[in-house]
């Protein structure tokens, strides 16, 4: 396996990781509380490698009350909490996030900029969130204290960096069997059957096209051979204009929805529709969309777990994963306005312990009312790599109580979580495998990638699934068939809600193959007769003896007897000769599913 890249997460210590500019030594910024200084960089965080898992989503949390009828937002103040500690905090500096009270004046913003001689630099669309560009003398943290403190004016907060969850390592060469995590038969040493049942769910359901899942991350390759026929596009910005002009590239905003020609998506980080730069900057998010929806059966790479479903791309993270929150909730809020029915989230913030994001809060919820699931990585361990309680120390979103958000934690090849996953009792919800998974990488490549990051994917190509099979479902609704659903693993009670790995066959309803594990004896015995054991089960029914064939050395042997009370099979051999010995079982359930395992042993000679 290969080494993993460091996190930008410290552990213990709940704030983003500071580096340096590439064009110099960092600078200071005065006005901070308690007389703090903080260093500002232009550039963004180290990558943080992210594996997402099965979680538990905490009871959601109300946004502070709306104004009583017949009062105006100046009379009645919403509780605005702490003042956020922005020391060792990465934010932007400069400019600020506000966000105006429901009803508020027109002219209410207008007034605190012209107090403050400000100035709006970006509005968001379809919201009333804006980001501000602050005069040169004016600290972020005198800002937010100003503009709290103004008519009008719900909350202000810094518009924060984040990073995103992981980075894939080098391409490789894509063959289905590689992919453990859809169809595990031991690979890379692994258990059998520690996967999400991939091939029982897709003779439910293989994905449809009217199925719209928002990646928002880094830019996705949309022209990969396996992602290209898979691409959102906008049906307002497609076809021609009155002139006759394409309205994809006529430079008009065709259907008003404040962005330009925006025919697959957004790139909210270099404000322009090129929803991919390079593989340099879009590999993450390239990857991730694979894992959801690369066009299955078409003997080309690999298969998505959603083989039609459309992916909407929403590129917020730049070159060396700089982006802020201001982004984030623009992007959001373009994938609910947009009509994605679920997004996927392989990214996340440490805000300082007062004060998380109130305004990327809400932008989950406002998508939660739209009815979209917000699946999102509970991302991977501080400096030292190994796993934190986000019980303990929140990571966002993945901490938010928003309940349409469903939080993923990673498994390994042998169904155990991993080391790097972040867990949570009440914060994360439920894993799914998120190491050594196959993708789609830039340049029509693939590659093996691991993280909480990949992890999160499968739990949105499965939602996919769900909802391409009952278009009517709501994102709560498809939350609550994932994790009743699981497969529940005892190394993963007590550390998420369901306790379990995720099962794209149980959410679907389909029926999935008997299980043979656990075969004996193993490599090399010295006994002349052998005692063969193996557990024979069926998640759906108990099995019988007579739906069991087990042979020996090619010819089948009925003596053997079946406990349908603990699954075991037991045969007790005659006098086997000092050689090598093939067993196989064979296991048909009462829908006709069959499984098969062989394996052999060796009867030593005796000296």
């Amino acid at each position: 396996m290969r080494p993993p890249v460091r996190p930008s997460l410290r552990k213990g210590n709940p704030v983003v990781r500071r580096v340096r500019k590439a064009n110099g030594p960092p600078e200071e910024v005065a006005g901070l509380p308690n007389g703090g200084k903080m260093r500002r960089y232009s550039g963004l965080l180290i990558v943080a490698l992210v594996v997402l898992t099965a979680g538990f989503v905490a009871p959601q949390q109300r946004a502070p009350s709306e104004p009583s009828h017949g009062r105006s937002p100046s009379q009645v103040r919403p509780a605005l909490g702490p003042m956020p500690n922005l020391k060792n905090t990465s934010f932007e500096p400069g400019r600020i996030l506000v966000q105006t009270e429901p009803g508020a004046p027109a002219d209410a913003l207008k007034a605190a900029n012209r107090k403050n001689d400000a100035s709006v630099e970006e509005r968001i669309p379809n919201s009333r969130v804006s980001l501000v560009d602050l005069p040169e003398g004016l600290s972020v943290a005198e800002a937010i204290q100003h503009y709290r403190a103004a008519p009008g004016i719900e909350y202000a907060e810094p518009n924060y960096h984040a990073v995103p969850a992981a980075l894939p390592p080098k391409p490789n060469d894509p063959q289905f069997p590689k992919m453990y995590d859809l169809n595990n038969r031991g690979q890379y040493g692994g258990t059998f059957d520690a996967d999400i049942d991939a091939p029982e769910a897709w003779n439910a359901e293989t994905g449809s096209a009217d199925t719209v899942v928002a990646v928002i991350d880094t830019g996705i390759d949309i022209s990969h051979r396996d992602l290209k026929d898979n691409i959102w596009t906008n049906p307002g910005e497609s076809g021609l204009d009155a002139d006759g002009n394409d309205k994809a590239t006529n430079g008009i905003d065709d259907d008003r929805n404040g962005y330009i020609d925006d025919v697959h998506g957004w790139d909210f980080y270099h404000d322009d529709a090129s929803v991919f730069d390079s593989a340099a900057q879009d590999t993450h998010g390239t990857h991730v969309a694979g894992t959801i929806a690369a066009e299955g059966n078409n003997t080309v790479g690999v298969t998505g777990i959603a083989w039609q479903s459309k992916i909407m791309p929403l590129k917020f993270i730049g070159p060396d994963n700089a982006s802020n929150v201001a982004d984030a909730v623009a992007a959001i809020d373009y994938s609910v306005n947009e009509g994605a029915q679920i997004s996927n989230n392989s990214w996340g913030y440490v805000f300082p312990p007062c004060c998380p994001s109130k305004i990327l809060q809400d932008a989950i919820d406002r998508a939660d009312r739209a009815g979209q699931l917000f699946v999102v990585a509970a991302m991977n361990g501080g400096d030292d790599f190994i796993g934190d309680d986000i019980d303990q120390n929140p990571i966002y979103p993945a901490s938010y109580t928003n309940s349409n958000i469903i939080t993923v934690a990673a498994t390994n090849e042998k169904d155990n979580l991993t080391s790097f996953s972040n867990y949570g009792a009440t914060s994360v919800d439920l894993a799914a495998p998120g190491i050594d998974i196959l993708s789609t990488l830039p340049g029509n490549n693939y590659g093996f990638g691991y993280g909480t990051s990949m992890a999160t994917p499968h739990v949105t190509g499965v939602a996919a699934l769900l909802k391409s099979q009952s278009p009517q479902l709501r994102g709560d609704e498809i939350k609550a068939r994932i994790l009743d659903t699981v497969d529940k693993n005892p190394s993963l009670e007590g550390k998420m809600v369901s306790g379990g790995r995720l099962n794209a066959a149980k959410a679907l309803g389909a029926d999935t193959a008997p299980v043979i594990l656990n075969m004996k004896p193993g490599s090399r015995i010295r006994a002349h007769r052998a005692l063969i054991r193996a557990t024979v089960r069926d998640d759906e029914t108990d099995l019988t003896k007579d739906q069991i064939a087990l042979y020996l050395d090619g010819r089948r042997k009925f003596g053997f007897s079946y406990d349908q009370a603990t699954d075991k099979l037991t045969y007790r051999t005659r006098k086997l000769a000092s050689h090598r010995h093939h067993v196989k079982i064979v296991a048909q359930d009462a829908q006709a599913l069959e499984e098969s395992r062989t394996w052999k042993f060796k009867v030593l000679r005796h000296r």
